[in-house]
């Protein structure tokens, strides 16, 4: 016998797995109710059974009220919030609930409606059945992840509990119960990339394809597939399964890849011929400005949401793979696995709305991962039996510490895990999170992150933690009398522009070290060209350049600079030079400029600003628009 064989699945084993997935599925069924965009994969899905298509009708509104009042209830589903939000953007054009008016005066939700399609059918019959509708989406996850399931034990025949374990710990464990195409995308993105390991390309495309329809980043692994073609007739000795014959047939490549590459740029189709833009999302809710190295450490590490704190069991599963046996085969495929994930979370890190609902780690985090998982995955089938359930052991433990520590409450989405409230209330300056996040954990509901937010977090001993952005020091949150103003030993200014103060938090006296300039007939002459005549209290800059002139009162020494406003779209970013000093290429609005020595002596800063992009006119025919000007902010030296 040999020597792990009490390790292997007995029939009663699997028995208890199926008992444990049928479980797992009621209580997804008996959970799923409204959350995230939720609302217009269910009205697409609604619209899709009753007319054919997905665009938002007062007859779909009608249909959702005349389900069971008891069905409704059991999915936080009110009808009537779509009755009123179709009324609002017939008559004022605007965005509501995720819904938004087409060229030719429809209206369509703003995500594409692949995975309401996928979910129709099931719709048609928890609609007949007159159950909760948001049972639907689950009932769609539940089949995909049953799907994924399939193909790993059909692709890899070594593939046995302890790889699907895994696979459905790192991510459809949480998401299942999602209203969302998140399990869609993992799977898409895990497949595709188990696909290439096959050698099965034109498979991998296509699946790419299918996810990038709901998650555009996911279409870089089309041309990955192509990077895998020449990796594999280059470096033969790379190829992880040589015993496992690709798949053949010239027709079924190319109807595979043509396949994925045409599911790819639908949405793109779709949404010039409905909203007259390429995505109507990248318009309104991205801003490439916010691309950079904060982000990316959040989206890795924040306590709250990052990635390797809620997936730890990832970092285990590398860590094997490093350990394991053919490392000159599994190591170049591990990193071409971060790469690809790293390469798919880069357009994630745009999005305007970042602390927007997770399930112990962000939504964009789980799904970008999937590549890692994958070659985990791969590797793990040619592991003796003991390895393969150590992996699937450690990942157990280090999930379920990671799950603990995302649920302090039942509304964990809205509240610090237990992590970052240790660490807020004993260390507060290691920890300064994205200012969505904070807000909204702080105030455990979701809040616009506006200039003028005050944010402080109170630890077992006080306030150990202020948030507020740089200029608005003259707001402490209620923690100093008048007459004196905020003080830490930590303070970090992050270059949206949001300072932290971490504790000892203390009150210093005298008033805050700032000089606010407002618009005003009195200072209007410190507009110089590119800009209207205004008399306050804003005024827009016209054209690609404009110049101030502030003079600094006699005896204070300016350190940081700002302007206070906005840019119009698709304005995002701007080059600076004061009293002739270029200051380089800047997100004016956000963090302030740090003047060097040079200036800080100056009486008199004439700035000046030049848009990287050319403005437009907000009308047609009327000048164009660069930057909304609200006021010029100073923080003082002394």
């Amino acid at each position: 016998m040999p020597r792990f064989a009490f390790l292997r699945p007995a029939p009663l084993a699997r028995i208890a797995v199926l008992l444990l997935c049928a479980a797992f599925a009621l209580l997804c069924l008996a959970r799923a109710r409204l959350i995230g965009d939720g609302m217009e994969y269910l009205a697409m899905a609604q619209g899709f059974v009753v007319h054919g298509s997905p665009d938002l009708r007062r007859a779909d509104v009608a249909a959702l009220q005349a389900m069971p009042p008891k069905a409704l209830a059991r999915g936080g589903l009110e009808p009537r919030m779509l009755d009123d939000a179709i009324g609002r953007i017939e008559r004022d054009g605007v965005i509501v609930h995720g819904f938004a008016r087409a060229v030719d005066g429809g209206i369509h939700a703003v995500h594409f409606w692949m995975y309401s399609l996928l979910a129709a059918p099931f719709y048609a019959l928890v609609a007949a059945l007159g159950q909760n509708p948001f049972m639907a989406p689950v009932l769609l996850n539940l089949a995909i992840a049953a799907c994924g399931a399939w193909c790993i034990r059909r692709w890899f025949p070594r593939a046995g509990l302890p790889e699907l374990g895994l696979f459905a710990l790192m991510g459809p464990l949480y998401y299942t119960v999602w209203i969302g195409p998140e399990v869609m995308a993992g799977c898409c993105v895990l497949l595709a990339v188990l696909a290439a390991l096959r050698r099965d390309l034109p498979l991998c495309v296509a699946l790419a394809g299918l996810g990038a329809t709901q998650n555009p980043s996911i279409a870089g692994l089309i041309p990955a597939a192509g990077a895998y073609a020449l990796l594999y007739r280059w470096a033969p000795a790379l190829v992880p399964f040589p015993d496992l014959a690709a798949a053949s047939g010239r027709l079924r490549g190319a109807a595979l890849s043509v396949g994925g590459l045409l599911l790819a740029v639908l949405p793109y189709v779709h949404n010039q011929a409905v909203f007259g833009m390429p995505s109507i999302i990248s318009h309104y809710y991205t801003d490439v400005g916010l691309i950079r190295p904060e982000r990316l450490f959040s989206f890795l590490f924040d306590l709250n949401q990052g990635l390797l704190i809620g997936f730890p069991a990832l970092l285990s599963c590398i860590a094997l793979v490093v350990l394991a046996g053919r490392r000159r085969t599994w190591l170049p495929h591990l990193a071409i696995a971060l790469l690809l994930a790293l390469g798919m979370a880069l357009p994630t890190l745009a999005a305007a709305n970042w602390s927007s609902g997770a399930i112990v780690v962000a939504r964009y985090a789980y799904w970008t991962s999937m590549p890692v998982l994958a070659v985990c995955l791969a590797a793990m089938t040619q592991w003796e039996a003991r390895r393969r359930w150590l992996a699937l052991g450690l990942a157990l433990l280090l999930q379920a510490a990671a799950t603990w520590n995302a649920f302090p409450s039942r509304r964990a989405p809205t509240l610090h895990t237990h992590a970052a409230t240790w660490v807020l209330g004993h260390a507060p300056h290691l920890y300064n999170p994205d200012p969505e996040i904070f807000l909204e954990r702080e105030r455990r509901r979701e809040d616009p992150v506006t200039p003028d937010q005050v944010v402080v977090h109170r630890g077992p001993a006080g306030p150990t933690k202020l948030m507020r952005f740089w200029s608005n020091g003259g707001d402490d949150g209620g923690l100093c009398a008048s007459g004196a103003h905020l003080e830490a030993d930590h303070v970090k200014t992050l270059a949206s522009g949001w300072r932290y103060y971490s504790g000892p938090l203390r009150c210093a006296p005298g008033a805050s070290p700032f000089l606010h300039i407002a618009i005003t007939p009195d200072t209007a002459s410190m507009l110089l060209e590119g800009w209207p005549a205004s008399t306050g209290p804003v005024v827009w800059n016209t054209g690609r350049h404009a110049a101030l002139r502030i003079e600094v009162p006699p005896g204070r020494r300016p350190a940081l600079l700002g302007l206070r406003g906005y840019y119009h779209h698709p304005v995002r970013r701007s080059r600076v030079s004061i009293n002739g000093v270029d200051l380089g290429v800047v997100a004016l609005g956000q963090a302030p400029l740090v003047l060097p020595a040079s200036l800080q002596d100056a009486r008199v800063l004439e700035i000046r600003f030049e848009h990287t992009r050319e403005p437009r006119p907000a009308v047609p025919g009327e000048p164009p628009l660069g930057f909304f000007l609200h006021g010029v902010d100073i923080e003082l030296a002394d």
